[in-house]
């Protein structure tokens, strides 16, 4: 009890926040981590004004890292501690020894790596090559980076495509599943690596790049299943490759059409939303061409959506993903062009609750054609009489006031409805048997 009443007073500089710590941590934990301080077990091995690097002894001697400030922190750390429940003692113990460095320490840690290099540059060349190979001989890692960076300085393309292809299939290897606490390493290792594909990009391979990252999409597909990617760090370098295919893309400018037709293969298809919006994200690449196939593609595929409607609940449709995707980009080309008919057309093939109503006459009201969501407003109320949205109505009232229709609108406040939906319901239900009426007389007639 007596360590932890000093930290208070020893941490008054509180680079990291002691409460939240503690929060982090757990009080055991906390305890821990104070006691690993106090035996002075703590080497600060790097600082700056947002990340601490300190070695940790332990049972073995642990490799930490620190991010941000104040509250705002997170960490990692190299023991099984860490990689099992998250934030371990190492790394309490290493934010309660950088809040207890005085301003002299602070400089002797910021100056360490400062020492090195001035020491590594009065080395020779042949000395300082053979410390790094020793290096890379002890840390696979580290090996497979300068493999790579040989290899794209003397291979020629098949044996580059080949040895990155291998490198991309052991990065994103998974076994069986990551847990929380391992994702961080492994997402670290992946970004290494796709840092040296996107140097490919300006030594002018970018058709290259395009082939390597077909195989990482692939591998990565399938590995973000096997994740706990609570943090989204493995989201993070699947985003940062499609950044890179982009980059690569105008550089290399594929085919516009294969282009096209490659990602919308992959916005549909993908279980993961990496490639929403491609058709915007990639026009400049993809041009009138690529659009034009891009929007015919997405056409055809709409022919086969069926529409939902009151009662088709998500659990019911078969083709949800595929409707939502398919609307999205087909709605984003209406947009491009204006066409506000399309975009009613495209909403109104999912009309499953109130609130598509609801948007669809909210679509109509922002283009300027009350009239036009008046009438969508109150065909929602009546499909859904029995459980109308409270939205809907208001939204609806709302348009009759609008309308000068005040005699439509309940002014008792307490039931915020209309008057109209009585009358109305007869009206419609009357209408559809007329109509009824008229198309059996039709068939009669054709017969």
């Amino acid at each position: 009890m007596a360590a932890r009443s000093k930290i208070p007073a020893r941490s008054a500089s509180h680079r990291f926040d002691v409460v939240v710590l503690r929060e982090l941590a757990g009080d055991k934990v906390f305890a821990r981590g104070d006691e690993y301080h106090d035996e002075g077990q703590v080497e600060i091995v790097s600082l700056d004004r947002s990340r601490v690097v300190a070695r940790v002894m332990g049972s073995e001697l642990y490799s930490c890292e620190l991010n941000g400030t104040g509250k705002n922190l997170s960490g990692r750390c190299s023991c099984p501690a860490f990689s099992d429940w998250g934030f371990c003692k190492h790394l309490v113990a290493t934010a309660l020894a950088a809040n207890a460095l005085g301003p002299g320490a602070v400089a002797e840690a910021e100056n360490r790596f400062s020492n090195i290099r001035k020491h590594l540059r009065a080395k020779g060349i042949d000395t300082l090559v053979d410390m790094i190979l020793v290096a890379a001989e002890r840390d696979p890692a580290l090996f497979s980076e300068l493999e790579l960076a040989a290899a794209v300085a003397t291979a020629d393309e098949p044996m580059l495509f080949a040895q990155f292809k291998k490198a991309i299939t052991e990065a994103t290897r998974t076994a069986d599943y990551l847990e929380y606490g391992e994702v961080g390493a492994w997402a670290d290792k992946i970004k290494r690596l796709l840092d040296q594909i996107s140097a490919l990009i300006r030594a002018g391979r970018a058709e290259l790049v395009l082939r390597l990252l077909d195989h990482f999409f692939l591998r990565m597909d399938e590995a973000l299943l096997s994740i706990d990617d609570s943090d989204g760090e493995g989201g993070a370098v699947y985003t940062y490759a499609c950044e890179i295919h982009l980059e690569a893309c105008g550089q290399a400018k594929p085919d516009p059409i294969a282009l096209a037709r490659d990602l919308f293969a992959r916005e549909l298809e993908s279980e993961w939303d990496f490639f929403y919006a491609a058709s915007e994200t990639y026009a400049d690449v993809l041009g009138e061409a690529g659009l034009a196939e891009y929007r015919r593609l997405a056409s055809e595929a709409w022919q086969g959506i069926k529409p939902v409607r009151a009662g088709g609940g998500r659990a019911d449709d078969e083709q949800f993903d595929d409707r939502h995707t398919l609307r999205a980009i087909l709605e984003s080309f209406a947009e491009r062009d204006g066409d506000v008919d399309a975009r009613i057309a495209l909403r109104s093939k999912n009309l499953s609750s109130s609130y598509d109503y609801l948007g669809l006459a909210q679509l109509c009201v922002d283009h300027g054609r009350d009239a036009e969501a008046i009438k969508w407003a109150e065909e929602g109320i009546w499909r859904f009489e029995d459980n109308p949205a409270e939205r809907l109505m208001l939204f609806t009232a709302d348009l009759y006031r609008r309308a000068g229709r005040k005699e439509d609108v309940r002014s008792d406040a307490k039931y915020r409805t209309l008057w109209t939906t009585e009358r109305n319901r007869r009206v419609w239900k009357s209408d559809r048997r007329h109509s009824a009426r008229s198309g059996h007389r039709a068939v009669a007639g054709q017969a």
